[in-house]
């Protein structure tokens, strides 16, 4: 078992926010923003249904469900919530499960494969897509007038499933940008040294731009920027479900030579890089852990990687592996994996043996080319008809909607591109409180909404985090001046809880620090001088997402 201090080591040199302590005094005062809507719509089905060949699937405790069975009729359970399309013709259609789509825009961007880069706001509302004229444009779900939100989108990169993603309040849309002359920051004569331990630097390329990430509200208004077009080329982005935390895969301008991975948010001034050597990345919906495939000795392996410790466990390995998915209940993960990912499986979030569920195929097929999405329900698996012809991957003819569980296949339109919306799956933020010395003590408060809102609300350089938090017969209010110009923050903690037999205010200060992405934290002296002489000793407040 690796020791606590080293581990949390690794986490800090993982996760390295532009901004250092700034950033992390404003993840202490809310850690991480809430999303609090959006249920889904339900709708009929239009299109065929078959029941494919015997499988099995994976619960999500690592058990087996069987397939259903001649004598037994199963339940009849449909797709639901929202679908986007984009044809071969450039139409964007939209609706909700399997049921027949409506068309809401057209002149989308296709990319060689023949498919576009589509994505739906968590709130299900709005639907962002490239157009062929290289403009980054949304449009209501339900139909309406369509806004601009770019007119720089990164064309080469039109058809990956990580060319757009939205925050998690669907407030904002990242996008791969244009990289111009512009961006580029002026170089010294020497690279500094890298910031990460175990990583090295590479010779820089000359004259050669690449794509950025540029982060834009609804109406299209610039929030932010990232990245340097001439020393990293942006291929990637993975929008956490949960949280402002952006996670970006990227290479060297004008070389086919890919960086670790790097993360952002929002409001980062830069890029911060880490030791993480993977592709494909994804957020599990409950936010708890990364997915993302990395090399091993003769193929590739699936990587559960907790955002609170940033410890790994290897999921499955297959000779390839493309676009493992997480489950809208963050239990199950389904994957492409063998020669030319041509099998569907399926495993437990939790490990174990994983299963295949390949329905009926046709000669060619492949998920290597596009990310197979899960329907809100948990249900349905949705993917295009993508196969390879002539050594080359085409996605075209008709979507299916494949139920695991049932061995139920329902097939959609025809398109060459398929999503459907991604939600949070909400957990409670919790307060833990810790104390050391003459008065100990140690209790957990639950975090209202109202509280949830109040610690949110911190600005960049100083502010005041002033809430208060009641269970029953106790209580803990905190007030601390947050300085983001300053290492310590300080201020008052008054605890009530009669049955530890504490009531009083506690002068506090102390150092904030995040121990992976789920979990930031204040420790440091407190003093009570209720009486003399006054009495010291040590705390920490944790402020925690699940778990």
């Amino acid at each position: 078992m690796t020791p606590p201090d080293a581990q949390q080591g690794r986490a800090r040199e993982f996760f390295l926010y532009a901004g250092g302590v700034a950033v992390v005094l404003i993840a202490l005062a809310v850690v991480f923003a809430v999303i609090r809507g959006g249920g889904g719509d339900d709708g009929g089905v239009s299109g065929t249904s078959t029941t494919a060949n015997s499988a099995e699937a994976s619960s999500g405790d690592g058990t087996q469900s069987g397939s259903a069975s001649s004598t037994t009729a199963p339940k009849k359970v449909l797709p639901t919530d929202r679908v986007a399309y984009i044809t071969a013709d450039g139409k964007v259609m939209t609706g909700i499960g399997a049921a027949a789509p409506v068309q809401v825009a057209d002149g989308a961007a296709l990319g060689p494969a023949g498919q576009g880069s589509i994505a739906i706001s968590p709130t299900g509302d709005v639907i962002a897509y490239v157009r062929n004229d290289g403009a980054v444009v949304s449009v209501p779900s339900e139909g309406g007038a369509v806004t601009v939100l770019g007119i720089d989108a990164w064309m080469p990169s039109v058809g990956s499933s990580s060319f757009l993603a939205w925050d998690p309040a669907s407030r904002y849309l990242a996008y791969l940008a244009i990289g111009t002359q512009e961006m580029v920051v002026p170089r010294t004569g020497e690279q500094d040294a890298p910031s990460v331990e175990g990583s090295f630097r590479t010779p820089l390329p000359e004259g050669s731009l690449g794509a950025v990430i540029r982060i834009v509200d609804r109406d299209g208004m610039a929030i932010n920027r990232l990245g340097d077009p001439s020393t990293r080329s942006m291929t990637g982005i993975t929008y956490s479900t949960t949280d402002d935390l952006i996670l970006i895969e990227s290479e060297i301008p004008g070389k086919d030579q890919p960086y670790t991975l790097a993360t952002a948010s929002s409001s980062a001034e830069e890029v911060a890089g880490t030791v993480l050597s993977a592709d494909d990345p994804s957020f599990s919906p409950d936010g708890n852990f990364i997915l993302a495939v990395g090399p091993r000795p003769g193929g590739r392996e699936i990587l559960r990687i907790s955002t609170e410790t940033f410890s790994r466990v290897a999921l499955a390995s297959s000779e390839s592996i493309c676009h493992p998915s997480v489950s809208p209940d963050s239990t199950r993960i389904v994957y492409g994996a063998g020669k030319n990912c041509s099998k569907l499986m399926l495993v437990s979030s939790r490990g174990g043996k994983p299963l295949e569920i390949t329905p009926p195929s046709r000669p060619g097929q492949t998920f290597a080319t596009s990310r197979v999405s899960w329907t809100q329900d948990g249900h349905w698996i949705v993917y295009p008809d993508c196969r390879i012809r002539d050594d080359r991957p085409t996605c075209s003819g008709t979507v299916s909607f494949f139920d695991p569980d049932r061995s139920t296949l329902i097939k959609g339109i025809d398109a060459g591109t398929v999503t459907t919306v991604a939600r949070p799956l909400i957990q409670d933020m919790t307060v833990h409180v810790a104390m050391q010395g003459p008065i100990t003590y140690e209790g957990t408060f639950l975090v209202d909404t109202k509280s949830e809102a109040e610690l949110t609300d911190v600005s960049k350089t100083a502010s005041i985090v002033d809430v208060a938090l009641k269970d029953g017969n106790r209580s803990l209010a905190i007030k601390v001046d947050v300085d983001t110009t300053r290492q310590f923050s300080s201020g008052t903690m008054t605890l009530v809880d009669p049955e530890a037999g504490i009531n009083r205010t506690f002068l506090i200060t102390g150092a904030a620090s995040l121990i992976g992405m789920r979990v930031a934290s204040m420790s440091g002296i407190w003093i009570s001088n209720a009486e003399m002489p006054f009495t010291s000793g040590e705390f920490r407040i944790s402020v925690v997402r699940g778990g």
